[in-house]
């Protein structure tokens, strides 16, 4: 009986479900109450980025040396924090009141410099590269520069629609043919739901400072590079697919044009609603029926 318990409990942490929503909104919680207990509430965003390293850890694991694009992602994600926290370090050191957002700037812009070109890995021309490349450094911007100048409710408010947009790309790569990527796009998008709910319950996590946006636009990191592991998954859907995911990166801007949190979440949604539907109407389906000696359907 014993035995049979321990192969059910094993069962469970392995089960996609618990791995994409429970262990990453356990672990970022976690996180950021350590971070309270610890450095200080404002370094909540680090607690819960911690967290998603934490789940990443558990599945897909970090692997070296990283070969495909899964076994990649983890290492940008780690690499980006790891940058951030240089960062945000030598920020507060300078000032501590200064969130210092040039410098942010230039480290996201080369860290995701960097993970267009490994992600890739040869595969994508140059067209695809600059389009992609300038796609995330926009992003990118408004997500430092918001988090920078914005008050904090426009500050949780973005985090609520990271959520909502990772949300997005794990239906758009799960609609799309690749489970494995929506699994890691969900793990994302609890993450960012986990933080968002503790700003909204807690505003001084994301009080001016260094460090209250430092950890903020390794998410959107995050988000840009399993959407383009996405566009890269399948080279013959490559341009519609970047279209859903330029149209899904209007998300982003929903802060700086709605302060409603009602509106600015409708209008989050329907990005969301839109970006699905561009690839639902543009992909032919198919006019011959399933053939019936396929084994798959046969056996």
């Amino acid at each position: 009986m014993i035995r049979h318990r321990g192969c059910s409990c094993f069962s469970l942490s392995q089960h996609p479900l618990f791995q994409t929503f429970f262990l990453p909104l356990l672990l970022a919680v976690l996180g950021m109450a350590a971070m309270r207990l610890g450095p200080g509430e404002r370094w909540a965003g680090l607690g819960a980025m911690l967290g998603l390293l934490g789940a990443l850890a558990w599945f897909p694991g970090f692997d070296w040396p990283a070969h495909s694009r899964t076994q990649k992602l983890p290492w940008v994600v780690l690499a980006g924090i790891g940058v951030a926290v240089l960062v945000a370090v030598l920020a507060t050191v300078r000032d501590p009141d200064g969130a210092q957002p040039v410098w942010t700037l230039l480290a996201a812009q080369a860290t995701w410099a960097g993970a267009v070109g490994w992600l890739a890995s040869g595969q994508a021309g140059g067209p695809w590269l600059a389009g992609f490349a300038l796609l995330g450094g926009a992003v990118l911007w408004r997500v430092v520069s918001g988090n920078s100048r914005a008050p904090r409710s426009a500050n949780r408010l973005g985090l609520t629609v990271q959520a909502i947009a990772a949300l997005g790309l794990a239906v758009l790569a799960a609609t799309g043919g690749s489970l494995l990527l929506a699994q890691l796009a969900g793990m994302l998008a609890c993450t960012a739901a986990a933080l968002a709910g503790w700003v909204w319950l807690r505003p001084a996590a994301l009080k001016a400072g260094a460090a209250a946006g430092q950890m903020i636009w390794p998410m959107a990191l995050a988000w840009l590079s399993i959407a383009w592991a996405w566009v890269l998954a399948e080279p013959a859907a490559g341009p519609l697919r970047a279209l859903q995911v330029a149209l899904l990166a209007l998300t982003f801007v929903v802060p700086a044009l709605l302060h409603r949190l009602a509106a600015a979440l409708l209008l989050a949604v329907l990005t969301v609603v839109l970006a699905w539907w561009v690839g639902t109407a543009l992909i032919p389906m198919p006019d011959t029926a399933p053939d019936s000696n396929d084994p798959y359907l046969t056996s």
